[in-house]
């Protein structure tokens, strides 16, 4: 049994209304190429400029990030499992 591909709406995040719409969709056409830069970020940005390769995602995305931690630690993960507390990550680390 073959499993349905998904097909989703290719408005589905943009304004209902004819006019919202419509300039929603130019401004989504001239910047969907374009890069992502975000002004908050938990990871230092020499490592995305760098396109540094991490050996998981946790070195990416949870150890760096303080929210996550926090978040993981409050339910009961140690902080030593987290990483926190080693030095800054360095290319040993991936």
């Amino acid at each position: 049994m073959s499993t349905p591909t998904l097909t989703l709406f290719e408005d589905r995040l943009l304004p209902r209304e004819a006019s919202a719409l419509a300039a929603a969709r130019e401004i989504y056409r001239s910047t969907k190429d374009l890069p992502i830069i975000s002004p908050h970020g938990h990871v230092p940005v020499s490592w995305i400029a760098d396109d540094m390769a991490f050996s998981d995602p946790t070195s990416l995305l949870i150890t760096p990030d303080h929210y996550v931690n926090r978040l993981l630690h409050a339910n009961g993960v140690d902080l030593e499992d987290l990483g926190v507390g080693r030095k800054t990550m360095g290319e040993e680390d991936n």
